[in-house]
């Protein structure tokens, strides 16, 4: 009993001590395989791919927050009534949010109403204030306006989804499509 715990233990230690010697060949055998593939990854691309990522990343930022007028004057266009016009047009910047100022002439305070109500339910304008109510010569009515103008109808993207424009596909995944009236 006494010799095979012994003849046992021997063989442990035989097998502990060609085992520290095969883990030994594989870590250095792993550090020339890495140090390989280091060799191959070619920093000079790798410094251009990350360069070109940060640029369009860029791009994709700047598009993001990018924004058009053009969808306003359409609102503005579409929702104007025909008794109303705008003589003046402003905007400013403040923080995040568009700030819109106009100066217009209504034909009659029911007209002015009913332009104020159209703005009141619309979507696109907060805190939508007329003011500086007066008559001109002609009878008229002389006004302001002023509100904020709600990101989504200035969004630069929102307007390329509303045209339906399609995002560009990575050039990796780009397939070639046809049509067919």
């Amino acid at each position: 009993m006494v010799w095979i715990i012994f003849n046992l233990s021997v063989v442990l230690a035989l097998g502990m001590f060609g085992y520290k010697f095969y883990l030994k060949y594989s870590i250095d055998k792993m550090g020339a395989d890495l140090e390989n593939a280091r060799a191959t990854l070619q920093p000079e691309t790798i410094r251009e791919l990350t360069r070109l990522d940060n640029r369009i990343n860029s791009s994709r930022e700047l598009i993001l927050e990018h924004q058009i007028l053009s969808p306003l004057f359409g609102f503005l266009e579409a929702s104007t009534l025909k008794t109303v016009r705008f003589s003046a047009f402003y905007y400013s910047m403040t923080g995040q949010d568009l700030q819109l100022s106009m100066k217009g002439e209504a034909r009659g305070y029911a007209a002015l109403a009913l332009q104020a109500d159209i703005f009141d339910k619309s979507q696109y304008f907060k805190n939508a204030i007329f003011s500086d109510l007066s008559l001109n010569a002609k009878g008229d009515v002389n006004f302001s306006f002023e509100a904020v103008v709600d990101p989504s109808l200035v969004s630069y993207q929102k307007e390329v989804e509303r045209l339906g424009i399609p995002a560009p596909a990575p050039a990796s995944t780009s397939t070639a499509t046809s049509t067919s009236n």
